[in-house]
């Protein structure tokens, strides 16, 4: 679902598009994809000749990452992995724009790394309040749309909805539980502390992303049955006294936030903002922050996110000559 994102993102980006070369697995090979006016031909990724790219966009899950990423990397172009292949790896950076986009200037990597899209949607609010009022503590919770984990669960949700309206059993592939009118507590393998992949991911990448490992995140990740846009219930403790008047003022000026009264995923999708409300400050203890954030993950948490960084590689010459 992300790589069609990003054909459609291509089409209304200011992205220099000199050739497009497009991948999947033998299945979809000899596809003709529509993108800027013109059709372009799908190629088996296994037998593509890694060649003659500049800039590689990859969103094929962990194992195919690694198999492939560091092939066209070494043939040249620049690759930006939307997997979770090489997030963890000291040596690749791991890049949200407004964040930390500035590691870019000057930089030679060929492999980085794009973050998880919990993980983009929570920075953008969560570095401003770092920025200016400091992290003691963050506590996230997630409402995570079934469009995130792919098309086969997307579809599952809809069969389900269908045979609910039409009165029929219900059936379901992707999940080990029906996702329709229910909430699955759980995002990626069970970890050995009891926290799910997904949870893990949010902490150590938002520690690192924001170059700070002082503070502890703690999260619960929940799969809703909403088709696109993550939501996310956050509650930080910042180092010192604040109000809600001044985080608003601090939102409001952040790079790629929007305030909103009250951000719902049915009417933000295809946005590409990270929109924030119910700002609350505690009335008892001005260090604890609340915010409701919600976002499109399958655009500003995945293509937007990747294309953003490409358009600062070129915005700093990277590709020039």
């Amino acid at each position: 679902m992300v790589g069609r994102e990003f054909i459609e993102l291509l089409e209304t980006r200011d992205l220099p598009l000199a050739a497009l070369r497009l991948f999947a697995s033998h299945r979809s090979a000899g596809e003709q994809v529509s993108c800027r006016g013109r059709m372009w031909p799908v190629e088996d990724l296994a037998e593509a000749r890694a060649g003659d790219l500049d800039l590689v966009f990859f969103s094929a899950g962990g194992a195919v990452a690694r198999e492939h990423a560091p092939r066209f990397a070494e043939a040249g172009a620049v690759v930006i992995d939307n997997s979770s292949a090489f997030r963890e790896d000291p040596a690749v950076p791991l890049i949200v724009p407004e964040v930390n986009g500035d590691q870019l200037a000057g930089g030679s990597a060929r492999l980085i790394a794009n973050p998880n899209c919990s993980t983009i949607i929570l920075l953008l609010p969560l570095a401003a309040l770092h920025r200016a009022l400091g992290l003691e503590e963050v506590v996230v919770s997630t409402y995570q749309a079934v469009s995130g984990a792919g098309k086969r669960a997307l579809d599952d949700l809809i069969g389900q909805a269908h045979a609910y309206a039409q009165g029929e059993p219900q059936t379901w592939r992707f999940f080990d539980r029906p996702i329709f009118l229910n909430l699955i507590p759980r995002i990626g393998d069970w970890t050995d502390d009891g926290d799910c992949l997904e949870e893990r991911k949010i902490a150590r990448e938002t520690r690192r992303i924001l170059g700070d490992d002082t503070f502890p995140v703690y999260a619960t990740t929940v799969r809703v049955p909403v088709e696109r846009c993550h939501s996310e219930s956050v509650f930080a403790r910042v180092k010192r006294p604040t109000s809600a008047a001044e985080v608003r003022d601090l939102l409001g000026a952040a790079p790629g936030v929007a305030l909103h009264d009250l951000p719902t995923p049915r009417e933000l999708a295809r946005r590409e903002e990270v929109f924030v409300g119910r700002i609350r400050v505690a009335p008892g203890d001005a260090r604890v922050v609340r915010l409701w954030v919600v976002s499109d993950q399958l655009w500003k948490g995945a293509a937007l996110n990747a294309i953003q960084i490409a358009e600062r590689l070129i915005a700093a010459g990277r590709f020039d000559g």
